[in-house]
């Protein structure tokens, strides 16, 4: 018999019985009975089958939002940045290298220079890299003999750049030997009060891996950062979507394999479930089963059930990019015909994607705030994924160049026109499917996202949730219960957009501004 004293619907039951599609803003959670305080709610969750999360965030991958500053900053607070396809495969490979070394444990490949080699040399890897110090060996590889180590303590004194390593380096080096365990180098790192601590085999003396002192201090400050099995950041990359649906091509194909053999954890098929995109997915995890599939966005049950059985350990739910049914009215000043809303495709997908293949979904669109975030998570969703509000923080591309209090969202300047519009095969041609508009200044991801998950912390506590197992299980014992909100969503909507396209100021919203205000 049903609790007569019960409020509000289980969540099944307000899908099951509307007749229309929701968005984020329609709906909302009954309250709980909390026993426990904020800060004992654990945000843990699954990004796909073999990648967990401290925290669920996820960084777009537009080419507004993430690149490899955006995605050490995530993965630091414990999430994850998808970094954007919209430039040459050299250049994406370069940004997944620059974050999988910002962090290591043992750091197997380090950078070695040679003694004939000079400052200049060392400059040059300065500006091209950021790294200051280098082991010297004798042949200048990985597994040469060590004969010394130059650091910018050392060199920075000298005039002259062109004199040889040989004559700066310092030739009594605090070393370690094989066969240790990663605890055992970095106790003695500590013990010898050195920077960085060669490790040598045990035989002929020969550089076989480091371990730096920059890494422990990382470590203390950011106690949930995302990492590998290897200690390094986790970071994902995009594969741009196929041309109108089309075939992916040989350099779709070039792309997945230069980024897998770089050592991303998860690669994004943008697209959807189109045909190329579950071919590209097979092939991607034959000849790399390390590297995690992400696939997306899938508005319906029937795209979920296309990525699942083609092999992704993962599920962005959402409508392609430009077409939700509950956009942005900045991105979307007019209907888009085809598409979904958002609670309605996280909550389908998720809950067909959780029965019958136990897939973590992630909320693809329409995230703008800890109650959204809340909600995606309430219907079903693991993680959420953020572009407009990440486009506003430091980390963005030239976010911390900026001047004025305002960022851009999908500018549409032409080179970055192509994610932002359809691609068309056989024609240079690019129509806009989204306008470029201005986003609120956030300062730095390392404030903006713990005061985010403060707030989605705060709610989980409001609703008795403990962690998102719970919260997930809420839906199936139908003890989460929510209400509809009438016709709220299209009213703050409408408001907004008008406000946006009569303001002086756009980022700048009244409190007291309503529905009725035009």
């Amino acid at each position: 018999m049903a609790d007569p004293a019960a409020d509000g619907w289980p969540v099944g039951k307000v899908f099951d019985a509307a007749p229309n599609g929701y968005t984020y803003d329609d709906l909302v959670f009954m309250p709980g009975f909390p026993s426990f305080e904020a800060s004992a709610v654990e945000t843990t969750s699954q990004l796909t089958r073999n990648i967990t999360l401290k925290c669920p965030i996820v960084g777009a991958p537009n080419d507004t939002v993430t690149e490899a500053d955006m995605a050490i900053a995530l993965a630091l607070a414990g999430g994850i940045g998808i970094i954007h396809p919209n430039q040459s495969i050299e250049s994406q490979v370069q940004m997944v290298n620059r974050v999988k070394r910002y962090v290591n444990g043992f750091i197997l490949d380090p950078i070695t220079l040679g003694p004939k080699e000079t400052l200049e040399d060392l400059d040059r890897l300065r500006a091209a890299t950021g790294i200051c110090s280098a082991p010297i060996t004798d042949d200048g590889q990985l597994t040469g003999k060590l004969i010394g180590f130059i650091s910018a303590r050392d060199s920075d004194t000298v005039q002259d750049r062109r004199t040889p390593l040989s004559q700066c380096m310092v030739t009594k080096v605090v070393t370690a030997k094989e066969p240790l365990t990663l605890e055992e180098a970095r106790a003695q790192l500590k013990l010898a009060r050195v920077g960085k601590l060669p490790i040598l085999d045990a035989s002929e003396n020969r550089l076989v891996s480091m371990v730096a002192r920059s890494d422990l201090k990382k470590e203390r400050d950011y106690p949930n950062m995302s990492r590998d099995i290897s200690g390094k950041l986790l970071v994902g990359a995009a594969i741009p979507e196929p041309p109108n649906g089309g075939a992916t091509g040989q350099d779709d194909w070039e792309r997945a394999s230069a980024l897998a053999a770089a050592g991303a954890d998860v690669i994004y098929l943008m697209g959807g479930a189109v045909d190329s995109n579950l071919e590209l997915i097979q092939k991607i995890k034959a000849s790399y089963p390390v590297a995690d599939v992400l696939a997306g966005p899938a508005a319906t049950c029937r795209a979920a059930r296309r990525l699942a059985e083609a092999g992704a350990d993962g599920i962005v739910a959402g409508s392609i990019s430009g077409s939700d049914a509950g956009g942005d009215p900045y991105q979307a000043p007019v209907p888009a015909a085809v598409g979904r809303g958002e609670s309605s495709t996280v909550y389908e997908v998720s809950h067909y994607s959780r029965q019958n293949f136990d897939l973590p979904i992630t909320a693809g669109g329409g995230v703008r705030s800890a109650g959204h975030a809340l909600l995606a998570m309430g219907l079903g969703a693991s993680c959420v994924m953020l572009a407009e509000q990440l486009a506003g923080c430091e980390e963005a591309p030239a976010g911390g160049g900026a001047s004025l209090a305002l960022h851009h969202n999908h500018s549409a300047g032409a080179p970055l026109a192509v994610r932002g519009g359809y691609r068309s095969s056989g024609s240079p041609e690019v129509v806009l499917r989204t306008v470029g508009h201005p986003v609120p200044h956030k300062g730095s991801v390392k404030a903006f996202i713990p005061y985010m998950m403060s707030g989605v912390r705060k709610g989980l506590g409001d609703l008795g949730c403990q962690n998102l197992h719970e919260l997930h299980s809420g839906i199936d014992n139908e003890t989460l219960r929510m209400e509809c909100r009438s016709t709220f969503s299209a009213q703050v909507r409408d408001a907004c957009a008008h406000a946006s396209k009569h303001a002086r100021h756009p980022e700048v919203i009244p409190v007291s501004m309503s529905a009725k205000s035009h």
